[in-house]
């Protein structure tokens, strides 16, 4: 097989983004329920949600439930908007465009910059921001756009109620 040399390659790469082509999309992390090991929740999706692909976790009981992160990252953002939007929330970084968010949290326990593990507690499930109850709101965003939530390697069917069972850090 004959190597290209570094000019030749460089205008074939050229070539390859001219007539549209893309590179594949990172793959994304296993990203898990974000609560404890064997917590049943209900992933609630429906349409008009903001951002679209957004999921809210219910349960009774849910508030002060322990929230956990979905996969291991950096801290970005740890915000407090008050009675407004999210209320406070959090925001983690996965490393190849992918991030997390998580919010109408009571409590955060977290600071940008801190590093967190699959399965570290980052805050407390609430009701802050513009919410009419208590859930967690959750996304998964790539490159800057919300994606279709995949916990535990399944998709999250969407306009629908679908119950899961956390697999986190178990």
């Amino acid at each position: 097989m004959k190597r290209l040399g570094t000019t030749t390659a460089a205008v074939a790469l050229a070539a390859l983004a001219v007539v549209g082509f893309q590179a594949p999309a990172s793959a994304a992390p296993n990203f898990q329920v974000p609560f404890k090991c064997g917590v049943k929740v209900t992933a609630a999706t429906f349409s008009g949600h903001s951002p679209a692909n957004a999921v809210d976790f219910q349960r009774d009981g849910i508030t002060g439930m322990a929230v956990l992160a979905s996969s291991g990252g950096t801290v970005t953002r740890s915000e407090n908007e008050g009675d407004t939007s999210y209320g406070r929330w959090i925001e983690i970084d996965h490393g190849n465009g992918w991030r997390t968010r998580y919010a109408h949290l009571s409590k955060q326990s977290v600071s940008v910059g801190d590093e967190v593990s699959l399965g570290k507690k980052i805050g407390e499930a609430g009701s802050s921001g513009g919410v009419t109850g208590p859930h967690l709101h959750y996304e998964q965003i790539l490159d800057g756009a919300d994606r279709e939530v995949v916990l535990n390697g399944k998709a999250v069917p969407y306009f629908d109620h679908t119950s899961f069972t956390s697999k986190n850090n178990c």
